[in-house]
């Protein structure tokens, strides 16, 4: 077919609309992404909220932070456990379990007498969101044709949006009660009907895979050298010491690293053929979601202090710039969800320099009397994020190797989840050697968060130049 045939083609394909979303029997599908990354936002930021309350009911103040910990090294482990997963027990039954663990671990988490049980409840709960959101990309990839597969990529980023406004909202109500468990307690009938959806309603195979997946053992190799990569990194981001930090760092590099090359050479692969590899699209798109998820991190992480020591802003206000970050994101995926072609590359070449924009802009107003225009270069970045995002995630899973659509999909959200884990270790690396430590006062923590903000244009800009070689690769394959 001649390009200009292909034009005319692709012209008379109208555009989705919303409504699209919830006819010819997606809405069910719809509804199941939907309530999957609900469950799994509100459950991230619910416990920040409750668990000055839960240590005073059962104590455990010295692992305070291991409960948001175990939860997020557990989603990275769950989320690359897809594949092998719905390989073993099929589609169906694979997402139903992973619904079920879900329900285990949150009754875990609303019945636990003590910090011990709550921090492996909150590990089991944090495989199961990434098994469910994971999947959820899985279901995105093979039930929603490409045209549509935007559109539900922006309606899951409007849902964690909502999340981030509600979730402190839910845990600052059970908190005020005294009753922390409620916060648990509260997503077991949610989590009921996501389950049963699932079991009813999904196909055993999905329609983009030609035949069932081998039946295949779970690689336990792997999973543990990959858990015990990102465990370290998870280490090194809850600590101040360099002399501790850096060491951490480099050993969860290696395992991870381990991990990739024992999967490369396995057949029930926890990650897409070429992960991580720069001659390939998947590859590729994969490193940008890991840059930009550390640079993403960086910025809501040290925001807060900064607001409150530099530029005297209320507890109460601080996080309001994460919001107005968040709140960009999703303008940002909605306002291009729509978009294809040219107008689609234009996305993926403007996204990232946006992000680097936004960067510019808060680092260069960091310490000076200029909330106002920090809080909007806040919004530029996190614009630009939402911006590329949507569109590298559909194009991601368009490019999928024939048979490997499901651990495509499903590696998207491990990979960017362990992004964020190392934007956490390396900013607490930058912040701590620019002489942060236990500074209190403007004149120190200033310089600190800014040398971190500025530490980011390293990865940032490695992330530009691999869209514009992802670009080129696309182009001279279409």
């Amino acid at each position: 077919m001649s390009d200009q045939s292909t034009k005319t083609a692709e012209a008379e394909i109208p555009a989705p609309a919303w409504g699209d979303l919830f006819r010819d029997g997606r809405g069910i599908y719809t509804t199941l992404v939907i309530l999957g990354v609900c469950l799994h936002a509100l459950q991230i930021l619910v416990i920040a909220i409750v668990m000055p309350t839960v240590v005073a009911d059962i104590g455990g103040a010295d692992y305070y932070t291991w409960p948001a910990m175990l939860y997020t090294i557990g989603s990275i482990i769950g989320a690359a456990c897809v594949g092998p997963l719905w390989a073993w027990l099929d589609v169906r039954r694979g997402y139903g379990v992973s619904a079920l663990a879900f329900l285990v671990g949150t009754i875990g988490c609303a019945l636990s007498p003590d910090m011990l049980i709550l921090n492996i409840s909150r590990g089991i709960q944090g495989v199961a969101s990434g098994l469910v959101v994971g999947g959820g990309m899985a279901l995105v990839s093979g039930l929603f044709a490409e045209n549509i597969r935007k559109k539900v990529l922006a309606a899951y980023q409007g849902t964690w949006m909502i999340a981030q406004l509600s979730g402190p909202f839910i845990g600052g109500l059970f908190a005020q009660i005294g009753w922390w468990r409620g916060s648990f307690w509260s997503m077991v009938p949610i989590i009921l009907v996501f389950a049963a959806i699932a079991l009813r309603y999904l196909p055993e195979v999905l329609p983009n895979e030609d035949e069932k997946y081998k039946k295949a053992h779970i690689p336990l190799l792997r999973l543990l050298t990959l858990s015990a990569g990102v465990f370290c990194v998870a280490l090194a981001g809850q600590n101040n010491e360099v002399r501790f930090i850096a060491p951490m760092i480099g050993g969860a590099a290696f395992l991870i690293w381990l991990a990739f090359m024992l999967d490369r050479r396995s057949e029930n692969k926890l990650y897409p053929t070429g992960a991580m590899s720069i001659f390939s699209p998947v590859g590729l798109a994969l490193w940008i979601m890991l840059l930009i998820g550390m640079v993403h991190t960086t910025v809501p992480l040290l925001i807060p202090l900064l607001l409150q020591v530099v530029h005297g802003v209320d507890p109460i206000y601080v996080g309001l710039v994460s919001l107005v970050i968040s709140g960009g994101w999703t303008v940002g995926t909605f306002a291009v969800s729509g978009w294809s072609g040219k107008k689609e590359i234009f996305a993926l070449w403007i996204g990232p320099l946006l992000i680097m924009a936004g960067l510019a802009g808060i680092t260069v107003t960091a310490t000076q009397p200029l909330l106002a225009v920090l809080v909007f270069a806040s919004f530029v970045l996190g614009f630009g994020v939402g911006v590329q995002n949507v569109h590298i995630i559909a194009r991601t899973m368009s490019a999928a190797a024939k048979g490997e659509e499901r651990v495509t999909s499903s590696a998207m959200p491990s990979v960017r989840s362990l992004g964020t884990a190392f934007g956490a270790a390396t900013a607490g690396l930058v912040t701590n050697l620019a002489g942060l430590g236990s500074a209190t006062t403007a004149e120190e923590v200033g310089p600190a968060i800014t040398a971190s903000f500025s530490f980011g244009f390293l990865p940032l800009s490695i992330a530009v130049l691999m869209m514009f070689w992802l670009l080129r690769l696309t182009r001279k394959t279409q």
